[in-house]
């Protein structure tokens, strides 16, 4: 029995039939995932619709011109089926009163529960039944309460225009600052006139009498208080001034009657 023998070269693939049919699935599949590509591409390109010739038509109002698009099917439509711009602007304006509408009643709803929240953190709600145990206890509590009063008998009231007309009047010529050697013929406020101011000893009242008013007719200032403590000072409490002292005299006096003229004043007081 003879054996035949084959030489094989190493270098040859023995099995080039198998990677022949994988190559041609390889370029199936390739110009498959190519036409599936190709074909997606062409779908969503003819889905876009074109607006470059849509036809459109505007609406006029007062602040500005809106436009509106009509798609291109609706040319296929008559002309009675599209609205006029008036028809337009009748529905924009329900619309817009059903908006207001709707804006009032929220704003209604939020005052509402603001104050309810306002009273709920503020006010205790008092039970109808313990009402009368509630008002017992605050008559109890509050009866011996003394509130804060007024003494409104020396002050001047205004009721009327022409009262204060009045009263702006009168402190208009009103003075409260002196200079010494400055004639004292004004009130300082109401109520303390020339007299109040001139007719003093010590800073106390005196009651001077018709005859002695005629012999010290007018008075001039001789002193004033320091600045500083003016406030607190007696001239300041009792004549509203910053007078400390003064003196009486009276002008038609020759000098040798006892009675002091100006210039007697002046020189009594030191005043240059």
């Amino acid at each position: 029995m003879s054996k035949k023998y084959q030489i094989v070269n190493s270098n040859i693939d023995t099995n080039s039939n198998e990677c022949t049919i994988f190559y041609i699935l390889y370029i199936v599949l390739f110009f498959v995932i190519v036409f599936i590509i190709y074909k997606i591409i062409f779908c969503f390109g003819n889905s876009k619709e074109s607006f470059a010739n849509v036809p459109s038509t505007t609406i006029t109002t007062p602040k500005e011109t809106i436009p509106i698009p009509i798609p291109a099917a609706s040319n296929k439509l008559t002309t009675n089926s599209v609205k006029s711009p008036s028809d337009v602007m009748k529905e924009l304006s329900d619309k817009n009163k059903e908006l207001t509408i709707i804006k009032d009643t929220l704003e209604n709803k939020l005052i509402e529960q603001s104050q309810a929240i306002y009273l709920s953190q503020n006010f205790n709600k008092v039970d109808a039944s313990s009402f009368d145990e509630q008002l017992a206890y605050l008559l109890v509590e509050f009866a011996d309460t003394k509130l804060p009063e007024l003494d409104m008998g020396d002050k001047k009231i205004v009721n009327t225009l022409t009262e204060l007309d009045t009263v702006l009047a009168e402190s208009k010529d009103m003075k409260n600052f002196y200079s010494p050697g400055d004639i004292v013929d004004s009130n300082s406020t109401f109520g303390i006139g020339k007299n109040e101011i001139c007719y003093r000893h010590n800073n106390k009242p005196i009651k001077p009498t018709s005859e002695f008013m005629a012999k010290y007719p007018n008075c001039m200032v001789c002193a004033i208080e320091d600045d500083k403590n003016l406030t607190n000072t007696q001239g300041w409490k009792n004549t509203k001034t910053n007078i400390s002292k003064v003196c009486l005299y009276d002008p038609k006096a020759t000098p040798k009657t006892g009675t002091p003229n100006l210039s007697q004043c002046k020189t009594f007081c030191n005043i240059k």
